[in-house]
């Protein structure tokens, strides 16, 4: 019998160790999670800042709104306006999206920035202060269009093919050139 008694009573001592060792792991889970939801809720604020660059179009022109780029009237263009709206919460591809246009601007049209001929600018949909902008668009969530004046006619344009690039940014950042170079090339 007291064979009996060892043997149960080894166990318990074993189950208070592992009690303590799971607890321990446990609480430094909680502890990892916690930095984790920090640290990405610093990212996504400092992500979720509105973002201009260059002078923004401010005529009130009339607008028209048009399925693609491909679609805009022949004629001399006057301004481009490279608009990147977000929500606050966002995916990989919605942060790639958002700096991969930023350096595309900054990269190929820094002298255009300069000259005031064309604008960059990454909005939260979500900022009331942004609601004009928003609804003039029309957008609701990650999405880059094109506001192209023309003869005194903004032509707003949606860029929908740089989801096909959000995974690589060399690729991203040469569709995005070829599609504003012909629409610059006279500015």
């Amino acid at each position: 019998m007291s064979k009996r008694r060892k043997s149960q009573d080894k166990p318990k001592s074993n189950s208070w160790a592992i009690l303590v060792v799971g607890l321990l792991f446990a609480g430094g889970l909680i502890l990892v999670s916690i930095w984790g939801a920090t640290s990405q809720m610093a990212n996504d604020a400092a992500a979720s800042k509105d973002v201009t660059l260059g002078t923004p179009l401010q005529i009130a022109a009339p607008t028209r709104m048009l399925g693609d780029v491909s679609a805009l009237p022949r004629g001399k263009v006057s301004h481009v306006d490279v608009v990147y709206f977000h929500r606050t919460q966002r995916c990989t591809a919605c942060l790639n999206a958002g700096s991969y246009s930023r350096e595309t601007v900054e990269t190929y049209f820094a002298s255009h920035l300069q000259r005031g001929v064309m604008s960059f600018r990454q909005l939260n949909v979500e900022f009331p202060e942004n609601a004009v902008v928003t609804r003039k668009y029309d957008a609701s969530g990650s999405s880059l269009y094109l506001g192209v004046l023309m003869s005194g006619i903004e032509y707003l344009c949606p860029i929908e093919d740089i989801w096909f690039y959000t995974n690589n940014k060399a690729s991203f950042m040469t569709f995005l050139q070829k599609t504003l170079t012909p629409l610059v090339g006279g500015l």
